[in-house]
């Protein structure tokens, strides 16, 4: 009998998660290796786009995480006071594609993800310090001073990733110069019906509100500060009301619902695209291959794709080695084309100037249907390197 494989993942997010699912199903033995106590229970939220509902679909992974979440229905862009700019046909087009849209608050993805695992598949409280490739395998070291052998490590640890930090050195952080405010709350209001997502676009700043079921809202807001401390997370309630006072009474009322000390704040970051996820035994995959700014919902949706994509290369090309070549050769374009769209879109969004502002909206009311439809299926078609889609 032929000695199943086996592979260390380092990181229990939503890549290290499916990637987990994904080997277990291929026949592969697995142990993910989390850093934190316990997978996260508080948070925010995020999208699971129909793309990557495909990937985990192909893995037979999809419907816990449909049951977490909420189909997403209507999908606006609004001016500040609510006014609308242009509807994207985000039912349409996941019903074209056979695969829904979701939001959904983030501790719910980690725990529909990680329901589907083996028994004692995770290990939580250890910290990945690096590894050690050899001819058949590779070693790989822990902070608390030990060691495992398996046949593959994957760097699922994020975007300051130890894992890229020992394969590529220390990649620059481009930082676009704004921050996020973000929290998940009870809310409800007339205009958030169910599905409801809407992105509210101003002068340097954005509001986006995501129904993600059970009563509850996802709401994010940015704002442009160039000269912001990258250290500085302290949140002021005050400061996210003032920055969006007379907007749309929906955006106003879900931050009044929110209490001070659930809400988040982040500096927007992301990292230039590099060509080279792997190095021996070992692959990158998800914020730690490809870190991308939010604008285009997809970050989890690449880290989820890299899984699925990377667990089919394992079991359909038997040298190891090259299953990984192919997993980069196959992976690294669409990724990083979505790093360079979501920074170029995110440039757009966070424009300050009248005019610039007009005729961003503008161009986005008066965009042809067929146009904006066909640009939103490209993102969200899921093509696996088995031809299925």
């Amino acid at each position: 009998m032929t000695e199943r494989r086996k592979a260390i993942i380092a990181g229990a997010g939503v890549g290290g998660l499916t990637a987990g699912i994904a080997l277990q199903r291929a026949g592969w033995q697995v142990k993910i290796f989390e850093a934190a106590p316990m997978l996260r229970t508080g948070g925010t939220g995020l999208s699971i786009m129909a793309n990557a509902m495909a990937a985990l679909n192909s893995i037979g992974a999809d419907g816990p995480v449909e049951q977490a979440g909420q189909v997403i229905r209507k999908f606006y862009f609004k001016k500040p006071g609510g006014k609308l700019i242009s509807r994207i046909p985000i039912n349409e087009i996941g019903e074209q594609l056979g695969h829904p849209n979701i939001s959904i608050q983030r501790p719910l993805l980690l725990r529909a993800l990680a329901q589907q695992l083996a028994p004692d598949t995770l290990v939580t409280s250890m910290r990945c310090s690096g590894y050690t490739n050899h001819a058949n395998g590779v070693t790989v070291s822990f902070e608390d001073g030990s060691t495992h052998e398996a046949d593959l490590l994957i760097g699922a640890d994020g975007f300051n990733s130890v894992i890229r930090r020992q394969m590529l050195g220390d990649t620059p952080i481009r930082h676009p110069g704004y921050i996020a405010w973000l929290a998940v709350t009870p809310f409800s209001h007339p205009v958030m019906t169910e599905g409801y997502v809407a992105h509210y676009w101003g002068r340097g700043k954005r509001f986006g509100v995501c129904s993600v079921g059970n009563g509850h809202v996802y709401w994010w807001g940015t704002c442009n500060q160039k000269n912001a401390s990258p250290d500085d997370y302290s949140v002021s309630k005050q400061d996210v009301l003032d920055a969006y006072a007379g907007w749309a009474p929906e955006v106003c009322a879900a931050i009044e619902a929110t209490p001070e000390d659930i809400i988040f704040k982040i500096h927007a970051r992301d990292r230039q695209p590099v060509e080279q996820f792997c190095d021996g035994h070992v692959a990158l995959l998800g914020d730690a291959a490809h870190p991308m700014l939010t604008s285009l919902g997809q970050g989890a949706a690449q880290s989820i794709e890299d899984a699925v994509i990377l667990a089919e290369r394992l079991a359909t090309t038997p040298d190891l080695r090259t299953a990984l070549e192919e997993y980069q050769a196959y992976r690294h374009p669409r990724a990083n084309e979505m790093v360079n769209s979501a920074r170029f879109m995110s440039g757009i969004e966070q424009v300050e100037s009248g005019i610039a502002c007009w005729l961003r909206d503008w161009y986005i009311r008066l965009t042809p249907k067929n146009n904006m439809r066909k640009k939103n299926l490209n993102i969200l078609s899921f093509n696996s390197t088995m031809g299925k889609k």
